[in-house]
């Protein structure tokens, strides 16, 4: 697939190719050599697509819109990928990967975009068979795992997939529970302000 070939036939192939084989799509996305300018649109692209998806979910379950608007859902969802590429490639880089943070950028921004496709599914699920969607959350979660290990090993050079799952997790109880410590020296608790 060129830089320039997006149709609606390619992008479905690379879909089902990261969704088979993910590290070998994750290559080829790397080898595309996508300009910077594109890897940043490519990664607004997927947050708006996520927020209007996320925006129609909350519609459909609650019979309301999201309380903080579509600007905050906006908000929070750059800075939850913007900070999951930092620790992808800050992490990985620590422990002696070799991936570039704009390298990070686009196969994170491409990884959310697959996780778009399982958002679909369960808004689907919601309409038509409304406890499937909890099934499908976590097989969408065990398959964001599974292609985040596999998109970093291509990254970062690594190896072994469950070192990279175990980092993973490791990294993400580390960080949330740098998150908790900052938010509670601002005096924000789990009951509120």
């Amino acid at each position: 697939m060129r830089v320039m070939d997006l149709t609606i036939s390619t992008i479905s192939a690379m879909v089902r190719e990261t969704l088979t084989k993910p590290k070998a799509a994750a290559g080829r996305l790397l080898a595309m050599n996508v300009p910077d300018d594109a890897r940043w649109l490519g990664f607004v692209i997927v947050i708006v697509l996520s927020v209007l998806l996320g925006q129609a979910s909350v519609l459909m379950m609650e019979g309301g819109g999201f309380e903080g608007g579509l600007l905050f859902m906006a908000m929070f969802q750059t800075s939850a990928l913007l900070a999951m590429v930092v620790a992808v490639h800050g992490i990985g880089r620590a422990l002696g990967g070799t991936g570039a943070f704009p390298d990070a950028l686009m196969l994170i921004a491409w990884l959310q975009f697959v996780m778009l496709v399982f958002q679909v599914v369960q808004l689907v699920a919601l309409l038509v068979i409304p406890p499937l969607f909890g099934l499908i959350s976590v097989a969408a979660l065990v398959v964001f795992v599974w292609l985040l290990t596999h998109f970093i090993m291509a990254l970062h050079g690594f190896v072994s997939p469950l070192k990279v799952a175990i980092g993973i997790i490791f990294s993400v109880f580390a960080i949330a529970m740098a998150l908790a410590i900052l938010l509670a020296m601002f005096g924000i608790g789990a009951g509120g302000v």
